[in-house]
């Protein structure tokens, strides 16, 4: 699997939208984008995690920081999410497993008598630069871990305010 690392281009993937058509983060060239992978409706953490999100979505604005949810979910699942906790987040649905592998998450496949068959993708939370580089990744194999929100919110302004160069480039061998 060939996956995503820090200081790479984010890869050109296609997010098939909520609100219709899609988007990649090509898009919002000369913004910061902050994308929330997210495991899907059958997550109580997952709905916790972008409640708080939405918590604090104006502090992340005023950064200049456009925020973005992707899911493996299928849209109807999605509109389902969304209406019952109410979102207002543009949310992406129908990741693929090959759009996965390129973002590095990790994949779960559904336990017996859900809804869904197959994967589904665990938390992942991605930083693109204004120049489309991956300037942070956090991915997790668990629901239970998660980057503080807040904490990335601060360490966004410290990034933005201090210019500090993309971090964990070398890894040990």
């Amino acid at each position: 699997m060939s996956g995503i690392n820090p200081a790479d281009p984010f890869p050109p993937i296609a997010f098939k939208m909520m609100s219709g058509g899609t988007t990649t983060v090509a898009d919002s060239l000369g913004k910061w984008v902050m994308l929330i992978v997210y495991r899907g409706d059958h997550c109580p953490r997952c709905k916790t995690y972008i409640s708080r999100l939405h918590e604090l979505a104006g502090g992340y604005a005023e950064r200049g920081v456009e925020l973005l949810l992707a899911t493996m979910d299928p849209q109807a699942i999605v509109q389902r999410t969304i209406d019952e906790n109410k979102w207002t987040l543009p949310v992406a649905h129908s990741l693929s497993v090959a759009e996965c592998q390129q973002l590095s998450v990790y994949l779960t496949d559904h336990e017996a008598d859900y809804e869904l068959d197959g994967p589904y993708a665990e938390p992942g939370l991605y930083l693109i630069n204004p120049e489309g580089i991956t300037q942070v990744i956090a991915t997790s194999n668990s629901p239970s871990v998660r980057p503080d929100l807040e904490v990335v919110l601060d360490g966004i302004i410290g990034t933005q305010e201090r210019n500090l160069p993309i971090r964990g480039l070398h890894v040990p061998s």
